[in-house]
């Protein structure tokens, strides 16, 4: 990714956070800054990112760059609750992000239901159906909330559907953790795997020079035990969220709360995998602090179920806790992928990674929900964020050594 871009990219991401304390300054009863907050980073930054990562020419392309331009007018129609055009604008933004999809893969997502294809793909498709899925959904909404008023619900909000645009970010950076992710612990990452499980037949050739015969089958069932555990967490994690948010349009508290737990597990599954198999590179120090904080988001988000569960819950005494669930969500593991995604092929770069990621989770888990009730802390926490924006965009390429 060119610096331009890069630059573009960083200037978008902290004008985001800025909005999302821009209701402290600006108060306005008929506005909600925290729209802008969600779609400058989830749709305009990260949807863009998604679609520049899956396309992979090195560039904005005319159709990423569409879709960029078309998502701008998208988040300012939805801010100023101009619903014909934010309407409009989905339609087009969900054909972009579905001729890029099925250009790539395929109509019908069967890579889902194959052993052939590899995990990584699996999240990669995922990610790109969620994006128009989400688009289209919340345009029916919309629809529902604005004009028809068909189904009435408490949790039937556009914000809250709005949030959903954080889901894609999650799916593409658990893509790239697992092209990582050296199944069998030899070396293969598993985007090569599927061309392994594809071959008709398994030959001595194919295994490592290092196997004795006797090693063959237990070489196989580790293969295939982590693969089939690599499949259970992707469908546990998709499904997962997906009945999860049904659960919270019925606001049924002990099924979500099975729910996050099979979640937290998949997580904690899915961190195990990666520090055990994930290759030995900077981008995994990064990405691992990213698991640290989506294991955090679950973790908030379980007990967030629990306060509601309360008999005494009052939604504004844990207003709190629900912007550590959000800006740990947001501003820690999803900045942790894109940052990767972003500079890709230009690592190693020359930072001291343990004072980034400790500066990032201070400002994550700490000042940045914080912010919220202190214009002071709320200024340290976008100079904090400022500073782990354009370290990890702009530090300059390590040529001679890995850090």
């Amino acid at each position: 990714m060119n610096k331009n871009l890069k630059f573009f990219f960083s200037i978008m991401m902290i004008v985001a956070l800025c909005f999302g304390y821009a209701a402290i300054y600006f108060p306005l009863d008929n506005y909600d800054f925290e729209r802008l907050h969600i779609f400058l980073f989830n749709l305009c930054t990260g949807g863009t990112i998604i679609l520049y990562f899956t396309e992979g020419i090195g560039r904005l392309s005319v159709r990423t760059g569409s879709f960029l331009i078309l998502s701008l007018f998208y988040a300012l129609s939805a801010f100023f609750k101009i619903y014909p055009i934010t309407i409009f604008l989905s339609l087009g933004l969900a054909s972009i992000v579905e001729s890029l999809r099925i250009e790539r893969f395929s109509i019908f997502p069967s890579n889902f239901f194959t052993m052939k294809e590899s995990v990584s793909a699996k999240f990669h498709q995922a990610s790109l159906l969620c994006l128009s899925i989400g688009l289209l959904m919340s345009s029916a909404v919309i629809i529902n909330n604005e004009y028809i008023h068909v189904v009435t619900m408490d949790k039937l909000v556009l914000n809250t559907f709005f949030l959903g645009f954080s889901f894609p970010l999650s799916l593409i950076t658990l893509s790239v953790i697992f092209s990582m992710i050296r199944l069998n612990g030899d070396g293969s990452q598993d985007g090569d795997f599927s061309q392994d499980c594809s071959q008709k037949s398994f030959s001595l050739q194919s295994f490592p020079h290092t196997l004795k015969h006797g090693e063959i089958l237990p070489y196989i069932k580790n293969i295939f035990s982590n693969r089939v555990v690599s499949v259970i967490c992707f469908w546990t994690i998709n499904l997962g969220v997906i009945i999860f948010f049904i659960f919270i349009l019925f606001e049924k508290f002990y099924p979500q709360l099975v729910v996050t737990s099979l979640l937290f597990i998949a997580v904690i599954t899915v961190f195990s995998l990666y520090r055990k198999f994930g290759q030995q590179m900077q981008q995994k120090q990064f990405l691992s602090s990213g698991i640290g904080f989506l294991i955090a988001t679950a973790i908030s988000g379980i007990a967030y179920i629990f306060y509601q569960m309360s008999p005494n819950y009052n939604p504004v005494d844990t207003k709190w806790l629900l912007r550590i669930h959000i800006f740990v969500s947001l501003y820690g593991w999803n900045l942790c992928g894109l940052a990767v995604i972003c500079r890709f092929n230009d690592f190693p770069i020359k930072l001291h990674s343990g004072i980034v990621i400790t500066v990032h989770w201070l400002t994550a888990l700490v000042l940045a929900p914080l912010g919220g009730n202190s214009p002071f802390i709320a200024l340290m926490a976008i100079v904090g964020y400022i500073f782990i924006v354009l370290t990890l965009f702009f530090s300059n390429i390590n040529k001679g050594e890995r850090i």
